[in-house]
């Protein structure tokens, strides 16, 4: 069964599903982190990265986890999409809370087994809700604020909405696979405009996953089908794009974006298990990962995000865990 065919079976089943609990957030204090310390072991020109260790949420253990975002504080966020549900750390992988009531009302989730979240300027906090074909927002303790979004392709409407990005005027960018265009809100649900449709040619989209903003406004779009990185200016005007796994002579599957403080851009690459840095016009700079592509450092990387004191958070789709490497 192909990825996209998964994830729809996936969905409908998750539709079935039950649900109803007052959407709360769950106070805990339980212990959650499986330790893995040492250095890893990467192959030369490789970037050297300390793997500090994993967050699993032992024993109420994550499924499918997918998107990561860390606000001001250092709390660390994490769309456990196969649970349809959000969970809160602190830098040291220890449980602060949950939301997890599933369903279709205000607060409330139903994944389709992926999606990304993303955290304003003021730790907003925005949840891709895409079996709800919606966005919501909630403030950092999790008040729900606002949603928006329908079933739909017209503006402000989803299919299978995936990644989401914030852009330094705290608007908002979402992928969809489904409906394929970049679509631009701003902090308020508004929507403000789109780029892409469907195709293989310079500025379109067949699976449109990870997506982020850098300082001056250019978006970054991966898309997992078409194995490539496309590069957009502010205005939704194509630019540049590239594939990942040159330096391996192959070509990888890129899932999610982020850009760092300087600029650089990361990829995480879903097949060979390794996360890329590029530079903004698409110029590969390093890796991190495993020496071996089997025995990959990363199993299935998906969201990837910083914190202020150099720790990178990944989430490992198929192991079940968010990655803490301490960054070179």
């Amino acid at each position: 069964m192909n990825r996209i065919a998964f994830i729809l079976l996936f969905g409908a089943l998750l539709l079935n599903a039950c649900g109803g609990k007052a959407a709360t957030p769950v106070p805990v204090a339980t212990a959650t982190v499986t330790s893995t310390p040492g250095a890893t072991q990467t192959p030369e020109g490789d970037a050297m990265a300390d793997l500090l260790f994993e967050i699993t949420n032992d024993p109420d253990t994550m499924k499918d986890p997918y998107g990561v975002a860390v606000n001001s504080e250092g709390h660390v966020y994490v769309s456990d999409a196969g649970k349809s549900r959000v969970l809160i750390f602190d830098n040291t992988g220890m449980l602060l809370s949950k939301w997890d009531t599933h369903g279709s009302g205000d607060g409330q989730f139903n994944s389709m087994g992926f999606g990304g979240l993303a955290i304003d300027s003021q730790d907003n906090v925005f949840v891709v809700d895409n079996g709800n074909h919606r966005i919501q927002k909630f403030d950092r303790d999790g008040n729900f604020l606002l949603g928006w979004g329908s079933e739909g392709k017209d503006d402000g409407q989803f299919v299978r909405a995936i990644g989401i990005a914030i852009d330094q005027e705290d608007n908002i960018y979402v992928t969809d696979d489904g409906n394929p265009f970049v679509q631009k809100f701003d902090n308020e649900g508004n929507f403000l405009m789109k780029w892409g449709g469907f195709g293989k040619g310079d500025g379109q989209f067949s699976h449109a996953t990870g997506i982020a903003v850098d300082a001056n406004g250019n978006s970054y779009v991966a898309d997992y089908q078409d194995k490539r990185v496309q590069k957009f200016d502010p205005a939704g005007t194509f630019l540049t794009a590239w594939t990942v796994g040159k330096d391996l002579n192959v070509t990888g599957i890129p899932e999610a974006i982020a850009v760092d403080t300087n600029g650089n851009i990361y990829v995480s690459d879903y097949s060979l298990g390794r996360i890329q840095i590029f530079d903004q016009d698409g110029n590969f700079l390093k890796a991190i990962s495993s020496e071996s592509v089997v025995n990959s450092l990363f199993k299935r990387p998906t969201g990837i995000a910083f914190d202020n004191s150099g720790k990178m958070f990944v989430a490992n789709q198929s192991g079940n865990s968010v990655s803490v490497i301490q960054l070179p």
